[in-house]
């Protein structure tokens, strides 16, 4: 079988091996990207990742009964789970637009580091997006600060495809439709956005940007993902946030891109979910 050089199988829970990142700290806020982040403390949970510390304004989040998700058996939070409890440290902050102090202790001993702390919903959907206000630079910028403090180098964040114009890195008509988004009601989060880029172009740590396509709320896993590829065909835009997840823990643990972006989705050819 010929295998399509843009496929990389990330949903095996035994690979890559945990035994290089030990310690992993992991983001969330709220909003379609941002949940990536919950799912990204299940994927280091099942690769066996020694501890995981987690930062958010939003631990109760994790007491969903529904993630925002197509994830076959549902998610509980992982912190009444025995089995990982042990394994799991909850820090609460009250705001990214507060500086925190002391953030640099949580990211001691750290191996790596997953930011989702962007989005790009407009807050009709969620109130808290318009009156607390958009994180994705202010919390980030915190993050790289403490980072340094820390002497940990790898971090993986999440933004967006279509913030700049002329971007191609996803050749898929959605781009520009996303762009159009971008440049009317969703000005606000690609101005956030392009702001969180620019500090971590900016810093001297060992970045991984990563731009998802896809992730509908209900887009069931497939246990891979696909790495878009210059001059070759689109990838899906069906992507599941189980599988960037995946693919976000992956290049932490092993990382295969240094300061840079990577878009990600489904097969080629995958239609985009309505």
């Amino acid at each position: 079988m010929k295998v399509n050089p843009q496929e990389i199988a990330g949903g095996d829970p035994a690979g890559p091996s945990a035994a290089t990142c030990r310690k992993l700290v992991v983001l969330y806020g709220i909003g379609g990207l941002s949940d990536v982040g919950r799912h990204a403390i299940m994927v280091g949970l099942e690769k066996n990742i020694e501890h995981i510390t987690v930062i958010t304004e939003y631990p109760d989040m994790l007491d969903d009964e529904n993630w925002e998700c197509g994830c076959i058996d549902g998610h509980t939070n992982p912190f009444n789970d025995e089995a990982h409890a042990s394994k799991l440290t909850m820090v609460k902050i009250d705001s990214w637009k507060n500086e925190q102090a002391n953030l640099a202790e949580h990211f001691h001993g750290a191996d790596a580091v997953i930011s989702c702390l962007g989005h790009r919903q407009p807050g009709w959907k969620n109130k808290e997006l318009v009156t607390k206000g958009l994180i994705a630079r202010d919390g980030n910028k915190q993050v790289i600060t403490a980072m340094k403090k820390a002497n940990v180098s790898r971090v993986v964040t999440i933004s967006s495809f279509g913030l700049n114009r002329g971007d191609k890195t996803w050749p898929h008509w959605a781009s520009k439709l996303m762009r159009l988004f971008f440049l009317t009601f969703m000005r606000k989060a690609r101005k956030d956005l392009q702001a969180m880029e620019k500090l971590f172009n900016e810093s001297s740590l060992d970045y991984l940007i990563v731009k998802p396509v896809g992730i509908g709320e209900d887009v069931v896993p497939a246990g891979k993902y696909f790495q878009q590829e210059p001059g070759k065909e689109a990838v899906g835009g069906n992507m599941a946030k189980m599988d960037v997840a995946r693919f976000m823990v992956d290049e932490a643990i092993q990382p295969t891109t240094v300061r840079g972006r990577k878009v990600v989705g489904s097969a080629p050819g995958t239609p985009m979910s309505g």
